[in-house]
């Protein structure tokens, strides 16, 4: 089973090409991609396959550090807005892992899940669902399975271009993928 998912999906920055070329690679393909809420158009998020579950990567994501001071009211706002209800799944993950305690009170409050670094279990809520995987963009063992995280564009050394190789070899084989939604726990 393999949990893929890749960070700054919008619609400047998509890359729909590669995804469609792994899901020909393996039909069964599905991913996570954490996107940008505020840097797409209704048009565009209708346009993304049902095989790619789209959730909220910040508001607008100027910088991994845009949720980092974040209160509940501002969490609030974005879990509210008609784009995210929309199209989204009700699932989070902070730019750059850098989330507030205000994020977190108001994912709890309204039962969604975030994506996750270990280093936070002792400050979330018990109650709210959470995956976490490793910092890199290796394919690493987890509770859940094998997980894939990576970036749509070349970043932090597992963007889609340049770990096209090892990615496909990832996928090519796989017989079972996951949403991270489906994981969380």
């Amino acid at each position: 089973m393999l949990v893929v998912d890749f960070d700054d999906f919008h619609e400047g920055n998509h890359k729909l090409d590669r995804l469609h070329e792994l899901k020909s690679l393996n039909p069964l393909f599905r991913c996570t991609l954490f996107a940008v809420p505020n840097r797409g158009s209704d048009e565009f998020w209708a346009t993304v396959p049902r095989w790619c579950e789209l959730a909220v990567h910040g508001w607008d994501h100027p910088d991994p550090y845009e949720c980092a001071e974040w209160v509940d009211g501002m969490m609030q706002h974005v879990m509210e807005t008609t784009v995210v209800r929309k199209h989204f799944v009700n699932g989070f993950k902070a730019p750059g892992w850098q989330i507030s305690d205000g994020c977190y009170r108001a994912l709890a409050r309204g039962k969604w899940w975030v994506a996750d670094q270990h280093y936070n279990d002792l400050r979330r809520p018990r109650k709210l669902r959470v995956h976490c995987e490793g910092d890199s963009g290796d394919v690493r063992r987890t509770g859940a399975g094998e997980h894939w995280h990576g970036h749509i564009q070349n970043v932090c050394d597992n963007g889609i271009e340049e770990t096209w190789d090892a990615l496909t070899a990832a996928i090519a084989g796989e017989t079972e993928f996951r949403f991270v939604s489906e994981v969380a726990r």
